[in-house]
């Protein structure tokens, strides 16, 4: 008898040891969902344009063909707004999110801004905003660059330099220059 105890005391122990894969160790945690984004620098270049009120990194899922793609579902994120008069702006999507609304999550992002207004409320017009810089991949500097995000990582170097002495390409639905908002 005693030695079918022994056994079986021996059974239950290996049987133990054997299902934890990792010994006594916890389990490991799940992934923080608040590591899944992106994070990055806006460096502005040349004189800020008067009356601006609003500057904002927008993320958009698809590119901008016509104003209505300005609108969500295809808008994704927008970082808190960029203080009036900054040359380098440091961002993290985790930190510097502009409305808990806007979450960003993995997945594959193709144009990515900064654009500008001179609105006191916030705007889902595309005609209330003026693009001033653009993310371009290292590789292309001709076309916005492609963001790609993946489950607890941050992606960073999302890097955009602002130029207000030679704007970009403006997205469809906009306004020509922002100098002529308001008049």
């Amino acid at each position: 008898m005693k030695k079918i105890k022994n056994n079986f005391l021996i059974l239950i122990v290996s049987a133990v040891f054997l299902s934890c894969n990792s010994g006594i160790e916890p389990f490991p945690e799940p992934l923080d969902p608040g590591l899944t984004g992106f994070s990055g620098k806006i460096t502005f270049v040349g004189d800020w344009p008067q009356d601006v009120t609003r500057t904002h990194l927008v993320v958009f899922r698809n590119p901008i063909n016509t104003s209505a793609d300005f609108l969500p579902p295809n808008m994704s994120f927008i970082v808190d707004a960029v203080p009036t008069g900054t040359r380098e702006f440091s961002y993290n999507s985790s930190e510097d999110n502009y409305q808990d609304l806007f979450a960003i999550g993995a997945g594959t992002y193709r144009y990515i801004a900064v654009a500008q207004s001179k609105t006191e409320d916030i705007s889902l017009l595309r005609s209330d905003w003026f693009v001033v810089g653009i993310y371009y991949s290292e590789e292309n500097l001709t076309s916005p660059g492609t963001m790609v995000i993946e489950d607890g990582i941050i992606s960073e170097n999302i890097n955009v330099v602002c130029d207000f002495d030679n704007p970009p390409p403006q997205p469809p639905g906009g306004i020509l220059k922002l100098s002529e908002v308001g008049k």
